[in-house]
């Protein structure tokens, strides 16, 4: 079964009072909503986006808002990346 993900965008310093902004949407293929769920969720893992939420839609789709610009990696990330600990 095919379920549109929306997504939205909202930047990483927004107010609580700003609104998500749509960007686009995408398609994945899953026999459940919970599979739904999870092809979402390592798609915009793979392209490198950060989710902040992702909700299930009436019509059995989902909506998911990622956060921009993505989080800077922190000293103890950099380190392991550079073959430290």
């Amino acid at each position: 079964m095919n379920h549109q993900v929306h997504l939205y965008q909202i930047d990483r310093d927004a107010k609580p009072a700003d609104p998500p902004q749509p960007t686009g949407r995408f398609q994945v293929t899953a026999d459940t909503l919970d599979g739904a769920r999870a092809a979402a969720i390592a798609r915009l893992t793979a392209e490198g986006k950060t989710l902040r939420s992702l909700s299930f839609l009436a019509d059995g789709g989902l909506a998911a808002v990622v956060m921009d610009p993505p989080p800077a990696p922190s000293a103890a990330q950099l380190r392991r990346a550079q073959g430290g600990r």
